[in-house]
């Protein structure tokens, strides 16, 4: 690689660097919510999650920004148990597990591409819950876990999150609630703050909201059959571990300068190299349920996506120059089964 060649991509990565920075941010925000959402109240009663859930969601292959023309599908499955164990007449523990997966294909790929085709995450949250005096009620939950394409194993993969959430019983039809819930993973500390409502003005209506991770509004047909509308921020932050990523370059020196590009092969670029990459996405569409048997429910949502990125970051926890990518809107189906924890 020339001198001269070497200073242009040193100036162009610094125009690009503080770009792929503040769309850094704010991916990894949406990624933390989207996190976070996970261990949020399940039912306004208890703040109870459910027993046993599982989904999967679909989303149609679109067009890569780079490199063209690539294109990636991403299906996602989901599958969590909670275990409820009274400690006493007003408090109750809810160990858990939770498993998710992202799974990738690819098609019009070009020589050379790396296809990255899962990423995994598995928490193991704790939730403890106390009835308090005056309707209030008070839930902690801590989920640690690892995330990553599972390829290697090691610290980085390491995540853990908490959530603060206290709830007051207004009334039969009303729960106001608010609290904080915090992430650390990849060196680096997100907090925000919590808030949820559950309204049911009427036995045929329901709305629900935990902000920032979900909120629905529902019809209600003789707890039998759910229909109404639900917006969700989803995502997450996966370690890449692939040694087809860990062997070259950037992040890893190789023996001879290639000619043909500007950068010095010669030499590693940490900054350059992918440690993790975060990926969010927002959504909203119509759901149905229906009660099939007991508390256990069939699931059912269609809809638009409103907002799709994913951001390589190297193992600062800083955004790769020019790698971030804003996805094309798409049509989502997502199927599902739940056993919710009976109302008594």
């Amino acid at each position: 690689m020339r001198p001269a060649d070497r200073a242009a991509a040193r100036s162009a990565e610094r125009r690009g660097g503080a770009r792929s920075r503040r769309s850094a941010r704010t991916s990894r925000l949406l990624a933390l919510a989207a996190l976070l959402w996970v261990v949020a109240p399940g039912a306004a009663w208890g703040q109870f999650p459910d027993l046993v859930d599982l989904s999967a969601q679909y989303m149609p292959g679109t067009a890569l920004e780079d490199p063209r023309p690539t294109r990636a599908q991403v299906t996602s499955y989901e599958v969590s148990a909670n275990v409820p164990i009274p400690l006493g007449e007003k408090t109750v523990l809810l160990p858990g597990a939770a498993y998710h997966v992202e799974a990738v294909s690819y098609a019009d790929t070009l020589p050379g591409f790396d296809s990255l085709r899962a990423f995994h995450s598995v928490d193991v949250p704790v939730l403890f819950v106390q009835l308090l005096p005056r309707d209030w009620s008070l839930a902690l939950r801590v989920a640690p876990g690892l995330a990553g394409d599972f390829e290697g194993f090691d610290g980085g993969l390491a995540r853990v999150s908490a959530l603060g959430l206290a709830t007051h019983t207004l009334s039969e039809r009303l729960v106001l609630g608010g609290g904080a819930l915090a992430s650390f993973s990849f060196g680096t500390f997100l907090p925000l703050p919590a808030a949820y409502v559950d309204w049911t003005p009427t036995p045929y209506f329901r709305l629900e909201a935990f902000l920032p991770g979900f909120a629905t509004a529902k019809l209600l047909f003789s707890d039998r059959v759910e229909i109404g509308l639900r917006a969700d921020l989803a995502g997450n932050a996966y370690a890449v571990r692939d040694a087809r990523v860990a062997g070259a370059w950037p992040c890893a020196a190789q023996p001879a300068d290639d000619p043909a590009t500007e950068q010095d092969e010669r030499s590693a670029r940490p900054e350059q190299c992918v440690d993790h990459i975060a990926y969010s996405v927002a959504t909203a569409g119509v759901t149905l349920g229906v009660r099939a048997v007991g508390t256990v429910w069939l699931t059912a949502q269609a809809g638009h996506s409103l907002f799709r990125r994913f951001e390589p970051m190297n193992a600062d926890d800083d955004g790769i120059p020019g790698g971030g990518q804003s996805m094309p809107d798409v049509f989502f189906f997502r199927a599902g089964a739940t056993w919710r924890i009976p109302k008594s």
